[in-house]
């Protein structure tokens, strides 16, 4: 088999090469910048610019979670089984990278036109449903090659967290930059900031209308180039070896389906996935308006919410990853302390809710950061572990659909949640968020009972008598 020089190295280090951790990283550019420019950037402007219904926007975002999640199966399923030129991960990677991004290109347009015309609204889901199968091609990929590039290295859990730190942080730098460049362009135009009035407004609006579909236009670009370090890396089957992948007679969707969630081991771990992720997002979409809501903060504040948590976030990653890749810790160990961290941080919002301590909340949100931090470092360490060669892209893509699905229904219900409770309360916001934050913390605590049940020996053991089955029958 042809191995790269970069994992021949790692093979006798017994660790993953700082430069091959390096090129295992870059493609998170392109996926960067569509996620900055989709959720930190473009949301706004079709909240308040286009003046386009939240609603709308956030089932935009569950259609694309939906899509992401339940196609990452597919994808995982056709790039174990089918390589194009040797390779199973890499090609896929690029089509992936490339589809996600060229599918957000139109979204300026499209925007602008539903905004004039409501009738045009399902043009939005359309853009989102080829923006979410090209999001699953490349995450699958991605995911599985680095799963199969770290099996055995003792630094795995040091590889993820630069994986995903790099992925946190370029979309903060995406967003950032994008935010500079309108700022001085509607400076440039004549709206001065802070200026508030109806003409600024319409500047401001004038302004991202005709930048933006050039800045969606690099996506691609950057999405390739991302890219590029990879070729080369990842290890090519000979003829024979690519003949030999799939079991004969290859498996229908469904029986794909069906042989993961039969595996009684795969099933917690799936459901352990799809309730940790649910608990740590529902407060997404809520958190600004709860600092709105119950502690009367203007929007300059409320926008500082995301920069501390994430700041949290990236710490946090990038000490466990340290102390992960220095000693030798268990995956289940850093996935229960992070979830342990992020139920605590939750309790702490809902108590500063409660008894409107507004230190208390700030503390509340730096504690859920670092918590979700430690988790990332743990849980994506194990999914990767809950694999065996052979199916490790449709393994990695079951765990990839509970993660998306959960954080669209997350998002998607957290915003229903409040709703549902100032209706039930009495319009008692501090009542409503503590619940909200209370019931989240449940989760998380539940989600530690489910991990303590998954075994990965005995995982790897069924699924190898699954496929054995599968083989026998054929």
């Amino acid at each position: 088999m042809f191995r790269s020089r970069s994992q021949s190295s790692s093979s006798a280090t017994d660790k993953v090469s700082a430069l091959s951790i390096l090129r295992l990283t870059l493609p998170k550019l392109g996926v960067a910048f569509s996620f900055a420019m989709l959720l930190s950037v473009f949301n706004r402007v079709m909240i308040e610019e286009l003046a386009i219904m939240p609603i709308i926007v956030g089932a935009m975002y569950l259609v694309y979670n939906i899509v992401n999640g339940f196609g990452q199966v597919t994808v995982g399923r056709i790039s174990d089984r089918r390589p194009i030129l040797g390779l199973r991960r890499t090609p896929y990677l690029l089509a992936g990278l490339l589809l996600s991004s060229l599918a957000l290109m139109p979204l300026p347009a499209v925007a602008t036109a539903v905004s004039a015309d409501s009738a045009l609204v399902p043009l939005l889901f359309v853009v989102m449903l080829v923006f979410g199968a090209g999001f699953a091609m490349a995450g699958d990929s991605h995911n599985a090659l680095i799963a199969e590039m770290t099996a055995g290295r003792k630094n795995r859990s040091a590889v993820i967290a630069v994986v995903w730190f790099f992925q946190i942080f370029a979309s903060i730098v995406v967003a950032i930059a994008v935010s500079i460049v309108l700022q001085v362009a509607d400076q440039a135009a004549g709206a001065a900031r802070g200026c508030m009035t109806e003409a600024c407004h319409l500047i401001r609006k004038e302004v991202a209308l005709q930048l933006m579909p050039g800045i969606f236009a690099l996506g691609p670009i950057i999405a390739f180039i991302g890219w590029l370090p990879l070729i080369g890396l990842e290890p090519r089957l000979t003829r024979a070896q690519a003949q030999g992948v799939a079991p004969r007679p290859p498996l229908h969707l469904q029986q794909a389906y069906t042989r993961i969630f039969s595996n009684t081991q795969a099933r917690i771990f799936f459901f352990f996935v799809f309730i940790s992720i649910f608990a740590l997002f529902v407060q997404d979409d809520i958190l600004e308006p709860f600092g709105a809501k119950v502690f009367a903060l203007p929007v300059s504040a409320t926008t500082q919410f995301q920069p501390i948590m994430g700041g949290a976030t990236l710490v946090a990653m990038l000490v466990m990853g340290f102390v992960a890749g220095a000693r030798s810790i268990s995956k289940r160990k850093i996935t229960n302390f992070g979830a342990a961290i992020s139920g605590a941080g939750l309790l702490t919002l809902g108590l500063s809710a409660i008894f409107h301590v507004l230190p208390l909340m700030y503390a509340g949100i730096a504690v859920l950061g670092l918590g979700m931090g430690v988790f990332n470092i743990g849980a994506l360490s194990m999914m990767m572990d809950m694999t065996i060669p052979g199916e490790t892209g449709s393994l990695m893509g079951a765990w990839g659909m509970a993660q998306a699905v959960a954080t669209g229904l997350a998002n998607f219900l957290g915003t229903f949640l409040l709703q549902a409770g100032l209706a039930l309360t009495g319009d008692n916001a501090p009542l409503t968020y503590a619940l909200i934050f209370g019931f989240s913390a449940v989760l998380c605590v539940t989600a530690i009972w489910l991990v303590l049940r998954v075994n990965v020996e005995q995982f790897q053991k069924m699924s190898r008598e699954q496929i054995a089955l599968t083989l026998e029958a054929a």
